[in-house]
């Protein structure tokens, strides 16, 4: 059920959507057109810094410039020599057959069979005998030398044979024998002729023996392509990958360049090969994801943010000026962690600090693709983003920036030195230590450029950032000191409805510090006729005795469009001029209202005539306000101010807003109506608490202490003893 509730929102949003984008200019429209110009000019710095990094060379020509690899890279076409070099280095694996080596062995002994069955034939002549022995063993000897080995006895033929059968196995039989090539075969037969030399010192029978074995040496060893190939790629994957690193020179200012240099500028997307369109696809596709995420985080989980075009507008704003800061500074490394922690803080204190994290990532795998930066880079800047983000999430001076920008720092060097120690970097050299120190200045440099940059998009694009509703909780603020000079009982009145409300609005997780600034000023349009208003009669005659109810409920809600005129006299934000403006809602005017009804001669007496303008309260703050105001007004004219009898006062105001459906539009849950009500029993308890009185043998020894400087003989703890702690309660009355 949860699962069908949840498809059923979302498609309930996508239909509010589609028929929202059939308005010519709708806030979606808006929200479009935002997101697709940061995608546009995404996609025009990442094309630009690519194609301005390009140089228009070829091979032969003087390098214009020096030229310096703007990330790390493989260099393909050295690793490939490399290789190639290590694969020549390997030898060919040859295996030996020894069945060939047995096979003429056994030739050799059918040859000598046939010799000597035709030297022991002695009834055929010995010309025919040579005759049939040439064309039996054709090794092309002359007829004389077989004729003087067919006269042979047979034990010396034994002994030629045996001879015959050494040479071959020495030759074919040792440890290389003869490789299938035109080389090892001829090395092998001057061998054997050179072993048949030794072996025979008779002219005939030495050439004999050589003709003979030579014929009979034939390869044995042959070429083991697999086992060689497998060699040579074993020793090919050995050779290292040849590393272009960031930072190093590709070519120097009039070097003649190389076709190797032509495939590194390739493989870096530094040569200028004319137009090609794969720079700016690629860019517009990179761009389209780093946009897609922000927006993503939006529409899925910040969707009221989307309601906010100043939001949006400045999202936008700060994400590409942070990508143009980040091509511009890419060639100061030292800056390498300020731009993404910058932007995090400033995203945070201007937006939302979700949306400061996910700006945090998104702008640090942006600065990545951009200025090609490695993982460390992109690592760091990522880790003092977020330490940005929660320095700053809750601010409460403009000192706590610079906290925050303490915090970064400390991050970045925690998280270098850490990648250092995992890399097996040198902690005692100086570059590694100039690189931490760096690390730490970023993140205050990141501080300080967060808070000098802020006020430019806070003002023109009307949002209020915690800085600045600290400088409005300034008292020597112009209309702060307007309102405690002109109206000080209800500048009195406002203090103390600021201290209700945000002590309300951060128990029920509102923002506290708007509340209190913002009811700071509620009653700010009082300045202008302050006498009208009880808080500041201080007892002298009451003008409205002599007007009409009429007349009176007009001056009285007259204070509220005073107030919005004066505010935006003043440049109040509109924030804060929401307060000015909801702060009574349409509630209506009771006292006069009533005097009305009683003075009616007949004419008949309009309800709408006796209430404020309104709106109604629009948020949780202003609604918080709106009580604390009727709250502490009411409270303060009890004459025995119990916690009994406040708290009946507060729950009383309470119901009756929420009867009048004042509260309607503020998002309130009864929940948290209790919580306030029992947040404004507690804060009201302590301001008008009853004062105690203290028994007269206490006083005299007061005045006696106070007339010889000391406590009259006895000490302060017997003083506090008879007091009580109530003597505390004593102190705090007299504020």
């Amino acid at each position: 059920m949860t699962t069908k509730r949840n498809v059923g929102k979302w498609l309930s949003h996508v239909r509010a959507l589609r028929w929202d984008l059939k308005e010519p200019w709708s806030l979606h429209w808006q929200q479009l057109v935002v997101a697709l110009s940061v995608w546009l000019l995404t996609t025009i710095v990442f094309t630009a810094t690519l194609f301005a990094q390009r140089i228009d060379v070829s091979v032969g020509d003087l390098a214009p410039r020096t030229i310096v690899a703007p990330y790390g890279v493989v260099d393909w076409g050295a690793t490939a020599k490399a290789r190639e070099q290590a694969a020549k280095s390997v030898p060919n694996v040859y295996t030996t057959n020894n069945q060939v080596l047995k096979n003429q062995e056994n030739t050799i002994r059918k040859d000598f069979s046939l010799i000597l069955s035709l030297s022991l034939d002695q009834a055929a002549p010995l010309s025919l005998r040579e005759q049939t022995v040439a064309q039996a063993i054709p090794v092309g000897l002359p007829n004389s030398v077989w004729g003087e080995v067919l006269q042979l006895s047979p034990s010396s033929l034994s002994q030629l044979q045996q001879d015959a059968l050494v040479i071959v196995s020495s030759v074919m039989g040792n440890g290389n024998g003869v490789r299938n090539n035109q080389v090892g075969l001829a090395e092998a037969k001057g061998f054997a002729a050179q072993l048949a030399s030794q072996e025979e010192s008779q002219s005939g029978l030495r050439l004999f023996l050589a003709d003979f074995t030579k014929s009979l040496i034939v390869p044995n060893t042959f070429l083991n392509v697999q086992d060689t190939q497998a060699k040579k790629a074993a020793a090919m994957a050995r050779v290292p990958i040849v590393k272009i690193l960031k930072g190093e020179q590709v070519l120097q200012a009039g070097q003649v360049v190389t076709p190797a240099d032509i495939k590194v500028l390739q493989e870096l997307g530094l040569l200028d090969q004319g137009f090609n369109p794969a720079p700016v696809v690629g860019s517009a596709l990179v761009s389209l994801v780093l946009v897609a995420l922000l927006s993503g985080y939006l529409w899925f989980l910040k969707r009221p943010l989307l309601n906010s075009l100043p939001s949006t507008i400045i999202t936008g704003i700060i994400f590409t000026a942070s990508l143009i800061a980040a091509d511009v500074m890419k060639g100061l490394p030292a800056l390498n962690y300020l731009v993404v922690p910058t932007a995090a803080i400033m995203v945070t204190a201007l937006v939302d600090s979700g949306l400061g994290m996910v700006m945090a990532g998104v702008l640090a795998l942006g600065m990545a693709t951009l200025t090609g930066a490695d993982l460390n880079v992109a690592l760091v800047s990522f880790f003092g983003g977020l330490a940005g983000v929660f320095g700053v999430s809750r601010l409460s001076q403009r000192y706590d920036i610079i906290r925050a920008g303490l915090l970064v720092g400390i991050v970045n060097l925690m998280t270098l030195l850490g990648l250092d120690i995992m890399e097996g970097a040198g902690i005692a050299q100086t570059p590694t230590w100039e690189t931490l120190l760096w690390g730490l200045l970023d993140g205050v440099l990141a501080a300080i450029l967060a808070m000098g940059s802020i006020p430019f998009l806070e003002g023109p694009f009307g949002i209020i950032t915690s800085m600045k509703l600290i400088e409005l909780s300034n008292p020597n603020q112009p209309l702060l000191r307007k309102l405690l000079v002109e109206a000080p009982g209800t500048y009195h009145h406002s203090i103390m409805v600021g201290n209700l409300a945000e002590q309300a609005t951060e128990a029920v997780g509102g923002n506290s510090l708007l509340a209190r600034v913002g009811a700071y000023y509620h009653d700010i349009g009082k300045s202008k006729r302050p006498y009208f208003f009880v808080d500041n009669q201080f007892g002298a005659d009451n003008p409205h005795d002599k007007l009409a109810p009429a007349l009176s409920a007009l001056i009285i809600s007259s204070h509220v469009r005073d107030g919005i005129e004066l505010a935006r006299q003043y440049h109040i934000p509109d924030a804060i001029i929401n307060f000015i403006r909801e702060h009574h809602g349409t509630t209506l005017i009771s006292f006069f209202y009533h005097k009305a009804l009683q003075a009616d001669t007949g004419d008949g007496v309009l309800e709408e005539d006796y209430r404020y303008d309104g709106p109604r309260p629009q948020s949780k703050e202003t609604a918080i306000v709106m009580l604390a105001d009727a709250s502490e007004a009411t409270s303060r004219t009890l004459k025995q101010p119990t916690p009994q009898a406040i708290e009946q006062v507060v729950r009383k105001i309470i119901k009756d807003r929420l009867e009048d459906g004042q509260l309607d539009e503020s998002n309130l849950t009864l929940k948290e109506l209790d919580i306030i009500a029992r947040t404004f029993v507690r804060v009201l308890t302590g301001v008008f608490h009853q004062r105690i009185e203290y028994p007269e043998k206490v006083l005299k020894e007061m005045e006696r202490s106070h007339s010889h400087g000391h406590m009259g003989g006895k000490s302060s703890r017997f003083i506090r003893r008879i007091g009580g702690d109530r003597s505390t309660g004593s102190h705090r009355s007299s504020r």
